[in-house]
Parts: structure tokens; C-alpha cells; sequence
């Protein structure tokens, strides 16, 4: 098999891997009263402040999208916003301590669920598993 058949053969697995994931990742979200795309925002912002530039940037999205988002978890108390104090044009976003504690309790439901799905699998790979998925975590964020 040539490489490039190879690579469309690995993408295809990763894209269905990233489907199930997903799948995971929008049923804990909607337990702990939030959409999917709340949750993803919340994890982005942890642990430090993002611009509403940024986290268009990294969701894929339009800023009146974010704009929107940033809105309703403000209103729940999830998030706060302060102006850059380098550019008061630029607004930051972080985590306040309900939301910081709601990011913490998302992750540990997530990894605990995938986490419970993976016993079945080969424990000798564990460490192969782990370094694979790290490597290609990286090279997919370059």
C-alpha cells in the first residue's frame, strides 16, 4: 500500500474515532446543562483567557458566533469578560469559579467514560496507544 492510500486509510479511522468521541463528549455535556458547543468553549478558555478572535479561530466559527456563546455562559455565571489592557477594542475571556469547577467536572465524566469503554482493549498497547495518540494530536494541531 503506498503512503498516500495509507494516510486517507488513518484519516478515515481518526475521523470516525473523532466521531465517537464526539458522540461521548455531547452527552455529558447536555448532563451537565450545557450544548456541545458551550462545552468546547468552556475547555478552550481553561485554564487561561482567550480573545473572542481567538476562540472563533480555534471553533471554526464567526466572532458573532462566540459573541452569542459568550453571552449565555456569561449569564450563567460560567465566564467573565474584561477588556484587553493592551487594546480596548479586544475583549478576554475566562473561566469564573463555577465555570472552572463545571470544565473540571466535564473532563473527568469524558475521560471516565472513555476510559471505561477502553478496558476491553489490548492493555499491552496501552503504552503504544498513548504515544500514537499524542504524536497525532500534535502533528493535526501544526
Amino acid at each position: 500500500m503506498s503512503r498516500p492510500a495509507g494516510d486517507r486509510e488513518v484519516a478515515g479511522a481518526l475521523l470516525e474515532l473523532a466521531c465517537v468521541i464526539e458522540g461521548i463528549r455531547g452527552v455529558v455535556s447536555r448532563e451537565l446543562g450545557l450544548t456541545p458547543q458551550q462545552a468546547q468553549l468552556l475547555t478552550l478558555v481553561d485554564p487561561g483567557e482567550l480573545t473572542h478572535g481567538e476562540l472563533a479561530h480555534r471553533l471554526n466559527c464567526d466572532k458573532t458566533n462566540v459573541t452569542g456563546l459568550v453571552d449565555r455562559l456569561e449569564r450563567r455565571g460560567l465566564v467573565r469578560r474584561r477588556p484587553d489592557p493592551d487594546d480596548r477594542r479586544v475583549t478576554r475571556v475566562s473561566l469564573d469559579d463555577q465555570g472552572v469547577e463545571l470544565v473540571a467536572r466535564f473532563r473527568t465524566a469524558v475521560t471516565a467514560a472513555i476510559a471505561g469503554r477502553l478496558t476491553s482493549g489490548p492493555s499491552a498497547r496501552h503504552d503504544e496507544l498513548l504515544t500514537l495518540a499524542r504524536a497525532t494530536t500534535g502533528a493535526l494541531r501544526a
